[in-house]
């Protein structure tokens, strides 16, 4: 009798310990996953802060290059743009530099691709001197859906050194991860030093 209340006693305590267990295992799981959750929360929120400052940067850059209509609600930007057609007769439309125009560094290029134009919401854009040497390059971010073939607002900078003068081009180039010739793409923009 003694035997069978001391294993009761032990089915009960191991029974305990494995609840108690069970629950511990549960509980740690649990915050692991809401700790993994709310960092995943912070890296969106701060996605967004950054996708809220390149707006900013570049309604700024717009309001810059292009008036302000005195009598439109809510000073509405109005800019004309000018649209070039790639090599492969994609349409994008570029608001500064404007055809021709004189550049100084940094030169703002703002304007409208394709989202399909970059990958993973970048492609690249490369200012050129007259021989077509490389002055200077950066990765342009666009500022919405880059899964569409519709056009959405791009801005970038390029900053570069030395004294250049006569003619030179920024050239936008479709991000073509595959490498692939047949998927390359661009435009050229000619412009003076």
């Amino acid at each position: 009798m003694k035997r069978d209340l001391s294993q009761k006693i032990l089915y009960y305590v191991l029974t305990l310990i494995l609840l108690l267990a069970g629950i511990f295992l549960t509980y740690n799981w649990q915050h692991s996953k809401v700790s993994n959750l709310n960092t995943k929360i912070s890296n969106l929120n701060s996605q967004v802060r950054g996708l809220n400052s390149q707006i900013v940067d570049l309604t700024n850059q717009l309001a810059k290059y292009c008036p302000t209509s005195s009598n439109a609600i809510d000073n509405v930007i109005n800019c004309s743009g000018y649209s070039y057609t790639s090599l492969k007769g994609v349409e994008v439309l570029i608001f500064t530099p404007s055809k021709d125009t004189k550049v100084a560094s940094p030169v703002a290029v703002i304007g409208e691709v394709p989202g399909s134009w970059s990958f993973e919401a970048n492609f690249p854009i490369k200012l050129l001197d007259s021989t077509g040497r490389e002055i200077a390059s950066i990765s342009a971010h666009v500022l919405g859906d880059w899964m569409t073939n519709n056009l959405v607002p791009f801005s970038s900078q390029l900053t570069y050194s030395g004294n250049y003068s006569g003619n030179g081009s920024i050239v936008l180039y479709n991000d073509n991860p595959s490498g692939l010739s047949q998927n390359a793409d661009s435009l050229t923009i000619p412009i003076q030093f």
